[in-house]
């Protein structure tokens, strides 16, 4: 007698799928048994990790752990990220598994060894399966919502498919993850202990950074597997996200006159703002822009620039730019051209670097809306145009090659599926946030090159 595929007719007459019928009914039981013993194994475990015997392991190891930015950030800006579930989750998965006491093995490996631990036969086999897990780098091939994600190992090519429901609300097709992965005891895969998500332009990057660690690793200790550099490193995946994702650095930005990117707001107060306005509007470098701003421009070495914006408030005149030198040049030139009718406040700057870390800040998240149909058709018709012309434009990216070129050459071929990737992860991602999706097959067809199936 052969067994039913889980893809098949349920022999109990349902009509509905074995999987989703008494088959789903056994896993159901056989998954709630192993979450059970899962919750109960992490419980004892973290009891008896933050014992006083491990006071010391710990101070060592938050300080590697969070790296120089407990020494060069303020309580204040590293606060709302060290106190945040993701971050307690983040770490105490390393330092269970990952860091080493004295030279006798992990956390997680003196407690399963000992006998005053009491685990039952499901709690030590959950921590066993774990305790061989490490973190490691992985690009998404394709998500199933709800349901788990394909994913390939970057260091070895592997392809796993992951059993995961919550992430996949989350995660699109190319984002780069660093994610430790465990059997669940079911015959599959699961994450533990949290996902680093980094910037999909970044691949090569965090790879070559790995790579020179390896080489390093190995003139020490050759004899070592890639398992046992992975989890001798596994604080460098924290502290990648922290320089690419929760602190990058910021990007050094001058304006078309070489000064510094400062964004800047200079603050007049008026009596008479509507002739204000109309003085300012009637100046030959003045143009009008949406909500009632007016944007000024300045010619220079043959050259329109876009030197700031005015806006006008209820007795308030604002002139926004991007440098201390603009400011400085948009007061002088508001007060010789209107006198006494406005009298100057103050001026308030913001770096680059602030206005990246307000952006920092998590904030609550808002389901968007779901975007109009003919507004989508719109941007679907955009998209179309957009590529369609795209595909023989020549890309700085790709040497000045057109895509159609670099799809035929050998060595940009792999650039040119790079950039896809990461144009195809933009917009996947955009679309998470309700903007339109975009359908990229088409081009991936047109240029005959081969993209894995969804």
């Amino acid at each position: 007698m052969t067994s039913t595929g889980r893809n098949e007719p349920c022999p109990c007459g349902s009509g509905r799928k074995s999987k989703d019928c008494c088959a789903g009914d056994e896993a159901r039981l056989l998954a709630q048994s192993s979450s059970g013993a899962r919750d109960s194994a992490i419980a004892k475990l973290l009891t008896f990790a933050f014992q006083p015997a491990f006071d010391n392991d710990h101070a060592v190891a938050e300080i590697v752990f969070w790296g120089d930015l407990l020494r060069d950030l303020s309580a204040s800006e590293l606060q709302w990220l060290m106190e945040s579930e993701d971050a307690n989750i983040k770490y105490n998965t390393w330092f269970l598994f990952d860091w080493e006491v004295d030279g006798t093995g992990t956390v997680a490996d003196l407690f399963i060894a000992d006998e005053a631990a009491r685990l039952s036969q499901a709690e030590r086999l959950f921590l066993g399966r774990l305790a061989k897990a490490h973190l490691r780098l992985y690009e998404v091939e394709s998500v199933e919502r709800g349901q788990g994600l394909s994913i390939i190992d970057l260091w070895t090519g592997d392809r796993i498919f992951v059993v995961e429901r919550t992430a996949t609300t989350q995660i699109v097709r190319w984002d780069l993850v660093g994610a430790r992965i465990a059997p669940d005891g079911l015959g599959g895969f699961v994450f533990e202990g949290g996902l680093y998500l980094y910037p999909a332009e970044s691949k090569d990057e965090i790879l070559a950074h790995f790579r020179r660690l390896h080489r390093r690793h190995q003139r020490k200790s050759p004899s070592d597997d890639a398992a046992t550099f992975f989890r001798k490193h596994g604080m460098v995946f924290h502290h990648l996200w922290l320089n690419l994702v929760a602190f990058p650095q910021p990007p050094q930005v001058t304006t078309s006159e070489g000064h510094t990117l400062i964004f800047c707001r200079v603050v007049f107060e008026s009596a008479h703002v509507d002739e204000v306005r109309n003085t300012i509007a009637r100046q030959p470098d003045v143009h009008a822009q949406d909500e009632g701003r007016l944007g000024w421009r300045e010619r220079a070495n043959g050259e329109v620039r876009e030197i700031g914006t005015w806006t006008f408030e209820k007795q308030r005149v604002v002139f926004e730019t991007t440098s201390q030198e603009r400011a400085l040049k948009g007061r002088g030139w508001l007060e010789h051209l209107v006198g006494d009718l406005v009298r100057f406040r103050a001026t308030a700057l913001e770096t680059v670097e602030q206005a990246m870390n307000a952006l920092r800040k998590p904030r609550p998240l808002r389901v968007p809306d779901e975007p109009a149909e003919a507004d989508t058709g719109a941007v679907q018709e955009l998209y179309d145009r957009h590529y369609h012309s795209w595909l023989d434009r020549p890309v700085p990216a790709l040497g000045n090659r057109t895509p159609r070129v670099a799809a035929q050459t050998k060595i940009w071929r792999p650039r040119l599926i790079d950039l896809l990737k990461r144009i195809e992860n933009g917009t996947e991602r955009a679309a998470l946030a309700g903007r339109p999706p975009y359908d990229f097959s088409w081009i991936w067809k047109e240029l005959g090159l081969d993209r894995p199936a969804s």
